[in-house]
């Protein structure tokens, strides 16, 4: 059923050509780290670390969508792509929802997007920057980006 919601937000994402066969990053890669102080709120915003390592869009091997600007963690596993002018799709099978939330939450603003929206943890975010808006949702171990230009 978890699987189900990832699709179903895949399928919302527009209508296109199929979906490519993802490269995946090396397997040598340090899962991103996020740590918090003990004295904020309930949910509070990781602070980013060295160890926080990520791959462009480009460097995913993406033709569309801020290639330079939006990161995803390097350690993940992409199931399905779609890579097109008007819609970039990316739907993951690791690392976990949360950590990819977590990692969105410390990069997204260093690399110039606003986090317009958040449910909890690990499960929803929209944001903007760059020209474009995106959409990141999760549920049980698959998550999904969206990204539309503006």
């Amino acid at each position: 059923m978890a699987l189900g919601a990832v699709i179903a937000a895949v399928a919302l994402a527009g209508c296109g050509a199929a979906p490519e066969e993802p490269p995946q990053p090396p397997s040598s890669s340090p899962i991103p780290s996020v740590s918090a102080s003990p004295t904020e709120s309930p949910t509070p915003t990781p602070t980013p670390t060295r160890a926080l390592a990520g791959l462009t869009l480009r460097q995913l091997g993406f033709n569309n969508g801020p290639l330079d600007e939006f990161s995803l963690p390097s350690n993940l596993q992409i199931s399905t792509r779609v890579d097109q002018p008007n819609v970039v799709t990316i739907v993951l099978a690791s690392p976990s929802p949360e950590l990819i939330e977590d990692y969105l939450r410390a990069t997204l603003p260093q690399e110039g997007f606003t986090i317009d929206a958040r449910a909890a943890a690990g499960q929803a975010m929209t944001f903007a920057g760059h020209g474009w808006t995106g959409g990141f949702t999760g549920t049980g171990a698959n998550s999904a980006v969206v990204l539309r230009p503006r």
